[in-house]
């Protein structure tokens, strides 16, 4: 399964994140990103499966909750 990891800010927003994306019917996985060399610390987001990407961005989008992608093929 090919999947992408979508970072928020906080682990706060990719809470909020993964219970949006859920409510959508979108399955989401809470993560914790290696961040390893960065000054920002640990990220969080959530995985989901690459082929929902453009539904999940929307719906984030429109939730109000920034985010940037990590393609993990």
């Amino acid at each position: 399964m090919n999947t992408i990891t979508i970072n928020t800010d906080s682990v706060t927003y990719a809470i909020k994140a993964k219970k949006l994306l859920e409510r959508s019917g979108i399955v989401a996985a809470l993560i914790k990103s290696d961040t390893s060399g960065k000054k920002d610390g640990c990220t969080y987001g959530v995985r989901i499966e690459s082929s929902r990407f453009y539904d999940a961005a929307l719906i984030l989008k429109n939730g109000g909750i920034s985010f940037s992608v990590r393609s993990d093929i």
